[in-house]
């Protein structure tokens, strides 16, 4: 496997509640905060992506050329910041795991946010594909909708776990008679449903809106004073550090392997190595078996190196293909042998 990209959906049943600034801005501080992290930023609204990214000359492509056997590479337009972008057309969708499918097998080792509106007719195929999604939200009375949503990450193969509700000030009040205690309640009836809700609450900030969100400008170069620019950067991060959860990595494998991605025998070996616990698919690693027991773990090369430094034995892996742990017999004259293969 290759290094797909951490694709983090951000959809809401509501219009106004600060969705595509938030998605958009998103990506700025991803970029920001880590300069070589490869960032793409996906969107239906070709005219605000544009304002926000494209040089003159960029020409993006749309999920739609994914199906024309286009590489995910070169849908992808190089725009301000240093965030990739590109559209998403609407497409007749056969199967809902198509995009996960082809994004499996795309070597972009970054974050791809996907920015959708409701309703939109790649949102079930961008939910398939989701390793988080952010649902902004204000009103009560759509928490409903929200669980059509969830119900349709996990139809997809995705957990509960990767589903965050993020309060927001921002949008319509709807039906809720007590303005001053409408996200109290939110709070409360999204966690009676069993939802994780983030402690962040997007803001509203008259400055940002006016300064940024209305001329899909980056809070980042325009507004940096405001809370809303401090709750963008502890969201970026919060983002990079679900991203290191090895709970993700461990629901990529299943649909990989429902997919037909990785053969079934991969479900005997452990394919998180344990030194780092990160994933080991799509990275050098050493292949370790213990006899008798028949227990199988996987080894990033260089974990095993700088694990082996100064101790000697890094010379002899450096030639070895295969080598032999074999410890003293024990009281029945049996001994547990460990083999590992480079």
């Amino acid at each position: 496997m290759v290094h797909s990209p951490y694709v983090v959906v951000i959809v809401s049943p509501s219009s106004g509640v600060g969705k595509s600034t938030l998605a958009s801005n998103l990506a700025v501080y991803l970029k920001g905060l880590y300069e070589d992290l490869p960032v793409a930023y996906a969107s239906s609204d070709r005219e605000a992506t544009s304002k926000m990214f494209a040089l003159s000359n960029a020409a993006a492509g749309s999920f739609g050329d994914l199906q024309q056997r286009r590489e995910f590479a070169e849908i992808l337009a190089f725009g301000e910041f240093g965030v990739e972008f590109c559209h998403l057309d609407p497409v007749a969708i056969e199967q809902a795991d198509w995009l996960r499918k082809v994004l499996a097998l795309t070597d972009y080792d970054g974050v791809l946010i996907v920015d959708l509106p409701n309703g939109h007719g790649l949102l079930s195929a961008a939910l398939c594909a989701a390793d988080l999604v952010l649902a902004p939200v204000k009103d009560p009375s759509v928490l409903g909708e929200v669980v059509a949503l969830r119900k349709e990450l996990l139809a997809g193969g995705g957990s509960s776990d990767q589903f965050w509700l993020l309060p927001s000030e921002l949008g319509k009040e709807g039906s809720y008679q007590h303005k001053d205690r409408l996200l109290d309640f939110l709070r409360f009836a999204a966690e009676e449903r069993g939802f994780q809700v983030l402690e962040e609450t997007l803001v509203a900030d008259q400055q940002v809106l006016e300064l940024a969100a209305e001329k899909a400008r980056p809070v980042l170069t325009r507004v940096r004073q405001s809370r809303f620019h401090l709750q963008l950067q502890r969201l970026a991060e919060f983002i990079l550090a679900q991203r290191q959860q090895q709970n993700s990595y461990q629901i990529r494998v299943e649909r990989w392997l429902q997919d037909g991605l990785i053969p079934a025998r991969a479900r005997r070996v452990e394919l998180t190595c344990p030194l780092c616990s990160r994933g080991v698919l799509g990275a050098k690693a050493h292949y370790v078996e213990s006899l008798p027991a028949r227990q199988r773990i996987m080894l990033h090369e260089t974990c095993l190196t700088g694990l082996l430094k100064d101790s000697g034995a890094g010379s002899f892996m450096a030639s070895a293909g295969i080598f032999l742990l074999k410890p003293g017999g024990g009281a029945a004259g049996t001994s547990e042998q460990c083999v590992c293969r480079c």
